[in-house]
């Protein structure tokens, strides 16, 4: 068989392939659907009573930022991840677990106030809050994850584990919104550490991906 025939066959046995939007248009789509969820939440759970005295303070202010900046950074970096050649910039990606530690030490520091001022708080009664979060943060996370599948990321494990991130970041939107406890273990306990137990679920579904991925390669040769 000639080269020309051979090109020729191939070229008629080809689908054509759909291209993916743009890393940054994925996010932005996923951000729209995440603040879909994020109204529906607090529509469901209602709106916490205090929330003009809340929107007043700097930490309440500083907290919801970190969570959204975070979801943002996440879900990009995690479609970024999603192309090969679109993350060229290896330290990108730690942008978002660099937010979330300056979070998390955020409200330790409230937490240490407290002992030493007014208290912490109780923080053994939360359990709504993490309902709030897996009530806003579930779909986004499914989403993430099915866009990362679709692209067939090469970093799956990565791109997994900031697309849970965002969702779970989304998710602790809610219950800034909507709970009024103001205790900063509550705070810590219910409303930052899901947040940081999301990234660990999305490199555990990351694990997954890289893992099947890996077989359909093998299976390939």
């Amino acid at each position: 068989m000639r080269t020309e025939e051979l090109i020729e066959r191939l070229a008629a046995d080809t689908a054509p392939v759909k291209p993916l939007l743009s890393p940054a248009r994925r996010a932005l789509i996923w951000t729209v659907a995440a603040g879909i969820c994020v109204v529906l939440g607090v529509l469901h759970f209602g709106v916490r009573r205090d929330i003009v005295e809340a929107s007043q303070s700097g930490l309440f202010l500083l907290r919801v930022g970190l969570l959204a900046s975070t979801m943002w950074l996440a879900v990009l970096a995690a479609f970024r991840l999603s192309v090969p050649g679109h993350d060229e910039r290896a330290w990108s990606r730690w942008w978002p677990l660099a937010l979330l530690g300056i979070l998390v030490a955020l409200v330790a520091a409230e937490v240490v106030m407290g002992a030493l001022g007014d208290g912490i708080g109780r923080g053994l009664h939360g359990w709504g809050c993490l309902r709030k979060v897996a009530f806003t943060g579930a779909v986004p996370a499914v989403l993430a994850v099915v866009l990362i599948q679709r692209a067939s990321a090469v970093e799956p494990r990565w791109a997994a584990l900031l697309g849970v991130l965002a969702a779970g970041a989304a998710g602790a939107l809610t219950p800034e919104i909507a709970c009024p406890i103001k205790g900063p273990m509550h705070i810590m306990l219910w409303h930052v550490l899901p947040v940081t137990l999301a990234a660990g679920l999305g490199a555990i579904v990351g694990l997954f991906l890289w893992n099947g991925g890996v077989r359909r390669l093998r299976a390939k040769r």
